[in-house]
């Protein structure tokens, strides 16, 4: 019986076993990915939870809509950093171009999120949404085809697709497709992702 991981590809040069080498500074390992794995997860169960939260709280007359994202989103950050700094401790820092790539990718997460806060400052949430929509899906896109990771890269152009339909929508429909495209983009990735890891450990 299949199971979703056996519908992922596989990375870097369709075979999983090709990122485990004895210097593990000069290519992609297994905990590389594991890491991967774990903060698409996080950063898509947070960003669905607090646009959904946003939604139930505004329909229901709550005076601060918002206040999720500002407890969670500081609670994320948090969690990555010290699971970062413990992640140092254990393994060495891969120099592969890959691995520089993707920590470039990662990192783009939190400029995105300012270009997002800036653009909502000046023209409001509603023209935001898009644009963050669009610039996560790019980045989850690139990511894909850097590790050679379909669900990623279908995650990635459902991310677009769904960014530009929702420039037309209220803002708390844009909530609701926001959820559904980190689940797509961000979540369902990372859980195959992790689960291919743990098949080729």
């Amino acid at each position: 019986m299949k199971t979703l991981a056996s519908f992922a590809t596989p990375l870097i040069a369709s075979n999983f076993d090709s990122v485990v080498v004895t210097n593990p500074g000069q290519a992609l390992a297994l905990a590389d990915l594991r890491s991967y794995a774990f903060t698409y997860m996080l950063r898509g169960s947070v960003v669905l939870i607090a646009s959904l939260s946003e939604v139930v709280l505004e329909l229901g007359g709550f005076a601060a809509p918002w206040l999720p994202w500002m407890i969670l989103m500081p609670l994320m950050a948090i969690v990555l950093s010290v699971r970062s700094r413990r992640e140092r401790k254990l393994h060495p820092v891969s120099t592969a171009p890959v691995a520089k790539t993707m920590r470039l990718l990662q990192k783009s997460f939190i400029v995105i999120m300012i270009i997002a806060i800036i653009c909502a400052m000046q023209f409001g949430w509603v023209s935001a949404h898009p644009i963050l929509l669009l610039f996560n899906g790019l980045a989850a896109l690139i990511a894909g085809r850097v590790l050679q990771f379909r669900p990623l890269v279908l995650g990635g152009i459902s991310s677009v697709m769904l960014g530009v339909a929702i420039i037309f929508m209220p803002a708390h429909i844009q909530l609701i497709v926001i959820a559904a495209a980190m689940l797509v983009s961000y979540i369902i990735p990372g859980f195959l992702l992790n689960a291919q890891s743990r098949v080729a450990a």
